[in-house]
């Protein structure tokens, strides 16, 4: 009975989800429209708040689950925070400017990574973090975690040595070389005496 209950809520657009944290989880439901606006607009990352029950709760977007075909939502998962509490949470990079290892040498501009885990209270998560590209002047230049400015309001929690963009060298296209028919059938034509010879040489022998 259960899971006809949950197709039947999917197919007017609901979306079963859960709130944990703060007391037992709950089981809640959302509509999938509403849910989509909160991915397209920085919900995934930041403090959202949903109503039920008659009241309002702070929360976090922790988990989405779609279907790998149709792409449509199954289930999603949120986590009960205060303002006041230190939460961990994910926040995408935003890569800004352009380095001159790309505009004048030809570089191959890559991003490793484009997300971030950012320790900080529920209030000051940022809902994105800003990357300047220009730092980066040479081949091989990269930007590293630990080469972002400290903030007061949140800590990075990934190591200082991840990569967060670097320039590599532009490609070098190898021309194949093309073989006259005349010189690739040289080889063989300079084994037929060699194959010829070996009856004659066993003939003398007799």
């Amino acid at each position: 009975m259960f899971g006809k209950h949950v197709r039947r809520l999917r197919r007017q657009g609901i979306v079963p989800a859960n709130i944990y944290g703060h007391g037992a989880s709950r089981a809640i439901q959302a509509p999938a429209r509403a849910v989509e606006h909160l991915l397209a607009h920085g919900g995934r990352t930041g403090v959202v708040s949903i109503g039920f029950d008659g009241r309002s709760e702070t929360a976090l977007m922790k988990g989405v689950q779609r279907d790998p075909r149709s792409g449509k939502l199954l289930h999603v998962e949120f986590q009960a925070v205060s303002m006041e509490e230190s939460v961990t949470s994910v926040v995408p990079v935003r890569f800004v400017g352009e380095s001159i290892a790309v505009t004048k040498m030809d570089g191959v501009m890559t991003h490793p990574r484009t997300e971030l885990h950012i320790a900080a209270r529920a209030a000051d998560l940022p809902d994105v973090i800003e990357v300047d590209m220009s730092a980066i002047r040479d081949l091989h230049g990269a930007i590293h975690v630990g080469d972002l400015p400290e903030s007061p309001t949140y800590r990075i929690v990934d190591p200082p040595e991840e990569v967060l963009a670097i320039v590599l060298p532009p490609k070098v296209e190898v021309e194949e070389l093309e073989v006259a028919p005349e010189e690739a059938a040289a080889p063989e034509a300079a084994e037929a005496p060699a194959a010829a010879s070996e009856p004659a040489s066993a003939e003398e022998s007799t």
